[in-house]
């Protein structure tokens, strides 16, 4: 039988998750998705967008690694906010822990990359701008993380909060441990893109936009629930957002990443009323 390290396992538990959970969404939200038409968009546009998006997030993370300062700043949060954090494990439980950590680590791949195909079934525009909106995002955090390092609340000793999601599983444990440097909590990219996808939700119908608000808020509730982020972290990261679907609503994403036009139709692989979702 072969062996995987606990890190794999971790990596290939959270893809597989998110796999299926984009499924399931995918039943929900695009019942009339045509694989093969699917594919051939995928490889005619999208893999530009998302490959983008997927190298900026990989190098920030890098660099997030290898370049940060020595010196933490944990105390100015906690100097700042106290220990408010600690209220969201006054109440705690194996379910609601369970709930939460399948937010944090499913949820929220999950709602970052299905909006992206839930808004180009409505229009293909709206998707790159998205698309552009989350490289922008990810990239103004990149200074934060190198120059103003910020512990999660868990590790922070005055701050009575334990690190809950690394309980319910070895693996997990070992996985974030090994992929995270548990420096980088400000401002909070879980926070951050899921709102923002949720800020772009609305453009792909009211069903969607409605599930896509109700699960970026269950992802934010579990980094502070699971002691991985501080309010601070989330409100700064709001304010991020801000800036980053400015940015994408001035900025067009053709320039950057032009996309050749066939014909001058708008390729789709949805049924014509597929904007009713």
């Amino acid at each position: 039988m072969l062996a995987v390290s606990l890190p794999t396992a971790y990596t290939l538990s959270v893809a597989l998750g998110s796999l299926l959970a984009m499924g399931v969404a995918a039943a929900v939200f695009l019942p009339r998705l045509d694989p093969v038409g699917f594919v051939r968009e995928f490889l005619r546009t999208d893999w530009k967008y998302l490959g983008v998006a997927w190298i900026v997030t990989n190098l920030v993370n890098t660099i997030a690694h290898r370049f940060h300062a020595d010196q933490t700043f944990t105390w100015l949060i906690y100097e700042f906010e106290g220990p408010v954090v600690a209220a969201f494990q006054s109440v705690t439980s194996e379910p609601l822990t369970l709930l939460f950590t399948a937010a944090y680590l499913v949820g929220f791949p999950t709602i970052v990359l299905f909006t992206y195909f839930k808004l180009k079934a409505h229009d293909e525009r709206e998707a790159r701008r998205y698309a552009l909106a989350y490289v922008v995002l990810v990239l103004i955090a990149v200074p934060f993380f190198v120059f103003v390092p910020v512990g999660i609340p868990a590790l922070y000793p005055a701050v009575t909060v334990k690190p809950l999601i690394f309980d319910v599983s070895p693996i997990i444990r070992a996985g974030m441990l090994a992929t995270d440097t548990m420096v980088k909590a400000f401002p909070s990219l879980h926070t951050g893109l899921s709102v923002l996808a949720a800020l772009y939700a609305r453009k792909a119908g009211p069903r969607y936009a409605a599930a896509a608000l109700a699960l970026a808020g269950l992802i934010v509730l579990s980094t502070f629930y699971l002691g991985i982020h501080w309010l601070t972290d989330a409100a700064f990261a709001v304010v991020l957002v801000g800036v980053a679907y400015w940015v994408s609503r001035r900025v067009d994403p053709e320039r950057v990443l032009p996309v050749p036009a066939l014909g001058g139709l708008r390729p789709a692989f949805l049924s014509p009323d597929r904007d009713t979702e």
